[in-house]
């Protein structure tokens, strides 16, 4: 999921690079070797972005008691054997298992985390946006839904191992 969020990022900043081309008095279309530099900065960013999931789903993993991590395990278990799953209710079920001091060191851990996402997204455009000046680099949005506040959720999304990527990527 993660990398699939971050491949409609990139396809979303460069959408209106395709669209701008199209125009007939737009800026020169990417030459190869500006493709494959954003292509080269595209998988950094992929890189970096792994990385810093990975720390924050150690985070998580470590603030959680042994006794809740074997519960969360059991119940995460069920739901992908349940035939018909719901992770809302699992989010519950967390939010209501978690003490307050895990509440609160997994929501630090994932305001730390969303500080430096958004900080490595801005590099990312800016490093795309020096790549291509003439272009405009578009806005992306999580398709108006809103990134999870609660607890159960943030875990659940922290907790994901490597999600499936595009281009076959795993």
């Amino acid at each position: 999921m993660t990398k699939s969020i971050f491949a409609l990022a990139f396809a979303l900043c460069v959408l209106p690079l395709a669209a701008v081309a199209q125009d007939a008095g737009a800026p020169a279309q990417a030459t190869d070797a500006q493709h494959q530099q954003m292509g080269a900065q595209f998988q950094q960013f992929m890189q970096q972005e792994q990385q810093l999931h990975d720390q924050l789903r150690q985070q998580v993993l470590a603030t959680l008691t042994p006794m809740h991590r074997r519960a969360i395990a059991a119940w995460i278990g069920e739901l992908a054997v349940s035939p018909n799953p719901d992770v809302d209710v699992l989010a519950q079920r967390i939010d209501a298992l978690l003490g307050s001091r895990e509440r609160s060191q997994i929501m630090a851990a994932h305001t730390a985390f969303a500080q430096q996402s958004r900080q490595l997204h801005e590099q990312m455009k800016a490093a795309m946006q020096n790549e291509m000046p003439d272009h405009p680099m578009g806005e992306h949005t999580r398709n108006g839904q809103h990134p999870p506040t609660d607890v159960g959720h943030i875990l659940l999304g922290a907790l994901q191992l490597r999600p499936f990527g595009m281009m076959g990527q795993h």
